[in-house]
Parts: structure tokens; C-alpha cells; sequence
């Protein structure tokens, strides 16, 4: 059973099916042939090739479903029929290069991808890809820009992209049908492009280079990533001589690794480097590793016990307090199943309409500025900002989660933050497309939401849910409500001006890392570092700005630097969020709906909560698509036979 509201979408939108029923549900892969074009549903091994294709690098044309490689331009003009649909094609005629197709007017249009190699001194040189003026490092960065920022393709013939026409079928399906090979892309490559294809490069995650096809198969080593990424991470936070002190080294740790020595140039204040801690002689280290050779585990265990009781002993008799070995926390701090709900029933559908109804009332109830102060408190109880036990302090190892996440065993609070990040960012989107109504109410709601980004942003500090909220408004389902855009510039003028001239430079500014920080700052901006530690391979907003820009370096090493800046004044953003909250009456109503347990049960339903992640997001990107498309459909063409 599911509530009238999702039931409502399904009937209007036709295209929807489980994620796990196709890559893209919207979109009907046209194949052709002789006589007509004929719907083709393939099977489950081409359906499980398509998937490993699209897992390849995000730099690349083929790992995205809107690359169809060499196929005819006359199969590419009846696959782009309603004006916004595009694609990228191989160039039959100009091998090497690619087109994009798409419709505008109710006529398909071809523009080619210039690509040229720019020399910027005499030792280096980067290919450009671009359709005018823009250069851009590779296809997908390109896209990106003329989709994410609805420019148009051709100033001449003002053709703007933003629907995709996503293949569902693997490129070598495409290549045997249509006899073509991937030779003639070969053919265009330059010279610096093969050799960056095999010049191996050291990645920061564990310094070793890796071969995409041992990963695939290697499900341990895809598992244990993120733990290795955070543990070569945080050498960067605490490097300098006043670090905070490392984990005690257990016996087995100073026993030679049978793993391989990492290439990556060791940095960081370990223990016996730091000029706080007095070195260990050689000797000892010697007697103590010929001791270790010549007992078993259970003594070797035995010895490590005896050790730190001896130095626990120690503490003691000198008036200090014993050390307590940080736990590492493998389960998500959010329960949804065992959330104790004040506005949720026990059991509840998604999207359900007299919660979605109350939590409007709730919203409605309120100022943007007491909005704003109820997201901060929650965020601080979220990222142990306030609200830390001393209990909970001594589980963590530290005084505060600012300092958790930067650490290795940090990971759980790391995904946490992520998780409430992007359902936060749904929830804001659910808020403007659950408005079916009038467009005016639509346009109040945007200004509302904005109007809540201002107060984050300037009197509040939290960064961490302003990024979030400005994230909700960036989404493609969003940015294209042309006539609730139009609306809002129309009747909230100063609120239009604001979004444009100061929250969007602010936000690329943020994660550029150049941005000015705000007088006072409560919550931090996190996100670049828990994408940079956590990010699995794929996720639903794409390749990272330090992945595509040509400053990447640069911009990831400020996001390091000002990482371990938080890390070094935790205390400082805690005694600001507890000034800002000094006094403020909340309402443990909308403080309950900005808690993620309750977004997640209300977004998913009380049972769709507990399902996976990624289904969970692709299903969603889904329902609010097809929301945006019944609030303004697109403009109707006539379809081509």
C-alpha cells in the first residue's frame, strides 16, 4: 500500500519503475533498425555489463549513461524528441571528437565538441573541450556546466540542455550493431592523452596505484577504502610539533608489516617523532621485538595487558587519570525503526499526506529566523557539538565531534553527517514540490527557504545546513521550475537578488575553499572533508570540484587546512553555537522535524527507511522528478516515427 500522494505519481508518470528494474526508469532506450524503432529491453547480463560500465571513472564519457558512443546521427535525432533532450555521440566523420545532440524547437540540433591541446608553458600541456568560449578538462565537466547552470549550447541558436537521453544498453551492444569499433576513437587521441591513460597515478586514499579490474573483483579491498583514506588523512590534520597525542602502538605494531611499504612520503607527529614524547632506546625496541618472536599470540597478548596495566599503575601513583582506548562505533547513530515519534505513527507510508501536512503547519508557524536556530540545535546534537557527555567524550577520545571526524575512527559520525546532509537536502526539495497548488504558493515557499539560507548564513553560522539547503536549490528538479523562479523574482524581489548576487558566489565560493568566513561561525563547513574521506566511487552528485578543476590541488589542500583548523578549535565553534542558543525557546515539534529519523521514515516510510542507501536515493531522484515534471511539464513536441 502506498499513500495517495506517491500513488498519484505513479498513475501521471508513466516512466516509473523500480531503480532495480532499469538505470534510468524515465527514459526507453529506442533502438534501430531497417523498417522502425523498436523498444528494446535488455537482459539482466547486459543490464549487469551496463552497470560495471557506468562504474568507471566519472571523468570519463562512457561511465555515464548520456554517452551512446558511435552511433548513427539519425538514431541520435529520434532519440532527442521533446525540446531539452540531449546526448553525446561519438563523431563519425571527425574521429577522436565527440557531438551533442539535442532538441530545441522541435528540431534536433548537432553542435560538435571542439578538443584542443593547450600548451601552458613548455613542460605542460592539457587537453580543452568546449562547444564556444568555455574550456572545460573533460566531456562530463562540460555537461555539467550546461546543465547545472542552464547556459545555452549556442548563443546563435540559444538551445539549452538539461534532460538527458540515457542508453540502457552497454557500448560494445552499440559498436557490434552498428558495425563500428572503438578504433576510430583511438584514432583522435593525442599523444598526451595516451600516456596519461598509462601513466599510473598515486592516489592519496593509500598511495598505492590501483587496477580498476582487481577492484572490481576485490570486495574487501573496496571495503576497507574509506578506512584507509581517513587513516592517510589524518596525518595532515595533526602534523604540526604541538599535535594531539596518537593512540598508544599495540606489540604487534612495532613487528615488521607483511603488507607493502606505501609510496606516499610518511608525514604527521607519530609518538617517537614528537619532540612532547621521550624516545624509546634501540635497545629496548630490539630486546622487546626479540621477546615477541619467541611467544605465542596468547602471551603476546598477555605482555600488551601487562603493559598497559603497568602504565595505567604509573598514572596512578603520579595522580593521573587511567587512559581509556577510544571505541569504534560501527552502527549509524540514526534508528529510525526505534524512533520515538511525537508527530509519526507507529507505522507510516511515504510521503504521508497528514505528515507532510502537520510538518508544513509546523514550518508555516515559525519565522526564518526561529527555523534557522531549531536547524542549528539539531545540527550540534547531530555533529556532537553540544550535547557531548562526559561519558561520551571518553568513548570518543576527544571533547568534540569536530575532532571525531577528522579521525580514523571517526567513520561512523563521518557517514552520518553525509546521510543527514543529503536528506536534508530531499526534505527541502519535498517542501517546495509538495506545494501543488498555485504557483505564488510555490514562490513563497522558495522565498522562505532562502530567506532561512540569509539567517544560516549571517546571524546563525551553521554552514552545514546552509550547504544543505542551497544543495535542495541547485537540484536539477528545482532549478528548472522556470515560471516558480520567474514567480519569485516577481513578487520577492530583494529575496531574488540576495539568492543570485550573494548565497550562490558564497556557496561556490565555500567549496572552493576562498571563501570569507562569517563573523560568527557555529557549524563549520564539513562536507568537502567528509566527502574527501568517506565518498564512495559513485554517488548521486557526480564528480568533486577538486576532481575537475584545474586547481584541484589547491583546492583540497585548503579543505585539509581548514579541516584541521576545526579539529584545533572545537571549543570555540561549541562556546558560539551555546552564545546564538542562549535563551531560545524551542519547539520540540520542528525540532523533531529536522531530526534525520524522523525525514527518513517520513521520506521512505517506516519500512523503506531500513533499505539501501543507494536504492533509497536513486528512488527518490526518481519521485522527484516526476513531482517537478507534473508541477511545470515539459513543453509537449511531436513524437518522431
Amino acid at each position: 500500500m502506498t499513500s495517495p500522494l506517491v500513488q498519484n505519481i505513479i498513475d501521471d508518470f508513466h516512466g516509473y519503475r523500480e531503480p532495480a528494474a532499469a538505470l534510468d526508469a524515465t527514459v526507453d532506450y529506442v533502438k534501430f533498425s531497417r523498417d522502425q524503432f523498436i523498444l528494446d529491453c535488455p537482459s539482466e547480463k547486459l543490464r549487469r555489463e551496463l552497470e560495471e560500465e557506468l562504474k568507471m571513472n566519472c571523468e570519463e564519457p562512457r561511465s555515464h549513461a548520456w554517452y551512446h558512443g558511435a552511433i548513427p546521427r539519425q538514431v541520435a535525432e529520434n532519440l532527442v524528441q521533446r525540446d531539452g533532450d540531449f546526448l553525446v555521440r561519438d563523431s563519425l566523420s571527425s574521429p577522436g571528437s565527440y557531438v551533442l545532440t539535442c532538441q530545441w524547437r522541435n528540431a534536433a540540433q548537432h553542435f560538435k565538441i571542439n578538443k584542443k591541446v593547450v600548451m601552458l608553458n613548455e613542460a605542460y600541456s592539457r587537453v580543452e573541450y568546449r562547444l564556444e568560449r568555455e574550456g572545460f578538462d573533460s566531456v562530463p565537466a562540460l555537461i555539467r556546466y550546461y546543465v547545472g547552470n542552464r547556459k545555452s549550447v549556442s548563443q546563435v541558436i540559444g538551445a539549452i540542455i538539461f534532460q538527458p537521453i540515457n542508453r540502457a544498453l552497454p557500448l560494445r551492444c552499440l559498436e557490434e550493431k552498428y558495425g563500428l569499433s572503438g578504433n576510430h576513437r583511438e584514432a583522435g587521441l593525442t599523444a598526451q592523452e595516451r600516456r596519461s591513460q598509462k601513466r599510473l597515478s598515486l592516489n592519496i586514499t593509500n598511495g598505492h596505484s590501483h587496477d580498476n579490474k582487481h577492484n572490481a573483483h576485490d570486495g574487501s579491498h573496496c571495503q576497507d577504502n574509506g578506512v584507509a583514506r581517513s587513516v592517510s588523512l589524518k596525518v595532515f590534520f595533526f602534523s604540526s610539533s604541538g599535535s594531539k597525542p596518537q593512540l598508544p602502538q599495540s606489540p604487534d605494531s612495532l613487528l615488521p608489516s607483511p603488507n607493502p611499504k606505501s609510496p606516499v612520503f610518511r608525514t604527521g607527529s607519530e609518538p617517537a617523532l614528537s619532540p612532547s614524547v621521550p624516545r624509546r632506546s634501540a635497545e629496548y625496541l630490539t630486546g622487546k621485538h626479540r621477546a615477541l618472536e619467541n611467544t605465542s599470540e596468547e602471551e603476546e597478548d598477555d605482555i600488551g595487558r601487562d603493559g598497559e596495566e603497568e602504565d595505567e599503575d604509573e598514572r596512578k601513583e603520579k595522580g593521573g587519570s587511567s587512559f581509556q582506548r577510544p571505541v569504534i562505533e560501527t552502527e549509524s547513530a540514526f534508528r529510525p525503526a526505534e524512533f520515538g515519534s511525537r508527530l509519526l505513527p507507529t507505522e507510516n507510508k511515504p510521503l504521508e499526506m497528514v505528515v507532510l501536512k502537520r510538518a508544513k503547519e509546523l514550518l508555516l508557524s515559525h519565522d526564518h529566523q526561529s527555523i534557522a536556530k531549531h536547524l542549528l540545535m539539531a545540527d550540534c546534537l547531530v555533529g556532537r557539538i553540544l550535547g557531548v557527555t562526559p561519558e561520551l567524550k571518553g568513548q570518543m577520545g576527544v571533547a568534540s565531534g569536530l575532532e571525531l571526524v577528522t579521525l580514523p575512527h571517526g567513520r561512523q559520525l563521518r557517514l552520518d553527517l553525509m546521510e543527514r546532509h543529503h536528506t536534508m537536502a530531499i526534505g527541502v526539495a519535498v517542501d517546495i514540490l509538495g506545494c501543488t497548488g498555485s504557483v505564488e504558493e510555490r514562490a513563497s515557499t522558495l522565498n522562505r527557504i532562502i530567506l532561512v539560507a540569509m539567517e544560516l548564513k549571517d546571524a546563525v553560522g551553521d554552514l552545514f545546513a546552509f550547504t544543505a539547503l542551497m544543495k535542495a536549490l541547485d537540484l536539477p528538479q528545482i532549478s528548472r521550475l522556470e515560471e516558480t523562479w520567474t514567480t519569485l523574482r516577481r513578487n520577492f524581489t530583494q529575496t531574488a537578488i540576495n539568492y543570485e548576487k550573494i548565497l550562490k558566489p558564497f556557496y561556490k565560493n565555500l567549496y572552493e575553499g576562498t571563501a570569507s568566513c562569517p563573523l560568527v561561525v557555529c557549524v563549520p563547513l564539513l562536507l568537502p572533508l567528509l566527502t574527501l574521506m568517506e565518498r564512495p566511487s559513485i554517488t548521486p552528485e557526480g564528480a568533486e570540484l577538486w576532481e575537475t578543476s584545474d586547481q584541484g590541488c589547491d583546492i583540497m589542500l585548503r579543505h585539509l587546512e581548514a579541516a584541521r583548523d576545526v579539529a584545533q578549535n572545537s571549543q570555540g565553534y561549541t562556546a558560539n553555537a551555546q552564545e546564538v542558543l542562549q535563551g531560545f525557546e524551542c519547539d520540540e515539534d520542528l525540532l523533531e522535524v529536522f531530526k534525520t529519523d524522523f525525514q527518513l521514515r517520513l521520506l521512505w516510510g517506516s519500512r523503506g527507511a531500513a533499505v539501501n542507501q543507494s536504492d533509497r536515493y536513486n528512488k527518490f531522484n526518481l519521485i522527484l522528478t516526476a513531482l517537478s515534471r507534473k508541477l511545470e511539464p515539459p513543453p509537449k513536441t511531436q513524437t518522431l516515427i
